[in-house]
């Protein structure tokens, strides 16, 4: 019978971890009875003391601040400022980060109940999977009681296998695993659309009797163990000033914390200040190696005969800017092909005008006589 709602996760795990303490009333006083130190789980850390049900807690100051907002209203249908947007995003921000975190508490000090009957296989999937993806692929192996092998074909170093549904004998679906490789490829490209086996996937591990989703099936970013993992290195297209911002916001938000703690006491501010101060000597070594480093390459490369200059500059409509052509073309006259001057302030011209009105002159005073 499907149940309405999930089980409760299972949190008890038989640690028999205990500290007892007794009141003696003779002596008025509270004694140790009782000490076991050793844990069969894993203790939470730090940043996750804050999930465990012993520590969920509203201090007085959280409180005073909700009295104080309820008593004098919040308004919500207004126009937002540009500076109210940044407070609007970073708690925005804050709550996806605090989600995150109770996320992976979750999967790393809770365990869900099994509900199918690949019991091992889906006892696998709880332990490596965080709880989102896991409720993912249980779905898969959920309706992987529908399917069915129809055919299957012996190749050289694959099997494939032919699937149907129940009460839809039309579909089908093929599946080739690899053994030796022990890998598996499907026809309904669920797994290289999505990063989750397919049900297709379940149906073959059943048919092969496998205890284990094959590591070739299983995406590393749906495993609890992704951010403990060490990222892969690979060459990066962002612009330089682009990391370097990044890099300071991360080192900025990592120093808050820790200035936070020295500033509280005399001791811990000394000796931070020193350690700060020993640290920037070796950051101003490190940077000033990698600008020298960076110079030497740059040197080297202008020393080379075939490398890589600016485009020649082309003449365009507007200003085109100053070219390199030794010998530019000089605007010379249309009529006598002189330099420094048009056709419209030629000096032939002229003197041609005023040969032609004084030859007109004389003829008109000799008619006149």
């Amino acid at each position: 019978m499907d149940r309405k709602r999930d089980p409760k996760p299972i949190t008890r795990c038989g640690c028999m971890a205990a500290f007892r303490m007794k009141y003696d009333q003779k002596s008025n006083e509270w004694k140790a009875v009782e000490f076991a130190s050793d844990h069969n789980h894993e203790l939470a850390s730090v940043s996750d003391v804050q999930f465990l049900r012993s520590h969920r807690k509203v201090g007085e100051s959280d409180k005073a601040q909700v009295q104080a907002l309820r008593s004098v209203g919040v308004k919500t249908k207004v126009k937002t400022r540009l500076y109210e947007l940044f407070q609007h995003v970073d708690r925005a921000l804050a709550r996806i980060r605090h989600n995150e975190a109770i996320s992976s508490y979750e999967s790393k000090h809770s365990e869900l109940a099994i509900q199918t009957q690949l019991g091992m296989i889906e006892k696998h999937v709880v332990d490596i999977f965080t709880r989102t993806a896991f409720l993912r692929v249980r779905n898969e192996i959920k309706h992987e009681q529908l399917l069915f092998v129809v055919n299957r074909l012996e190749n050289d170093g694959n099997r494939t296998y032919t699937i149907s549904e129940y009460q839809r004998q039309s579909f089908t679906w093929e599946v080739k695993y690899y053994p030796d490789e022990q890998r598996m490829q499907c026809s309904c490209l669920f797994f290289e659309s999505y990063g989750f086996p397919c049900r297709h996937f379940f149906t073959i591990m059943k048919a092969e009797h496998l205890n284990q989703i094959p590591s070739t099936c299983i995406m590393k970013r749906w495993l609890k163990t992704a951010k403990s993992d060490p990222p892969y290195k690979h060459d990066s297209q962002i612009l330089d000033d682009v990391i370097r911002t990044a890099r300071f916001s991360a080192l900025s938000a990592s120093c808050s914390k820790m200035c936070y703690f020295g500033s509280r006491t005399s001791e811990g501010f000394e000796e931070l200040k020193s350690e700060i101060a020993r640290l920037q000597l070796r950051m101003e070594v490190l940077c000033n190696l990698n600008t020298t480093t960076t110079q030497d390459i740059i040197q080297d490369g202008l020393n080379r005969d075939k490398i890589v200059r600016d485009p020649i500059i082309v003449k365009t409509k507007g200003d085109y800017g100053n070219t390199s052509n030794p010998n530019p073309k000089v605007r010379r006259c249309t009529i006598c092909k002189d330099v420094g001057h048009t056709r419209r302030k030629c000096p032939s011209l002229h003197t041609q005008q005023a040969d032609v009105d004084g030859d007109s002159s004389d003829a008109l005073n000799e008619d006149m006589v």
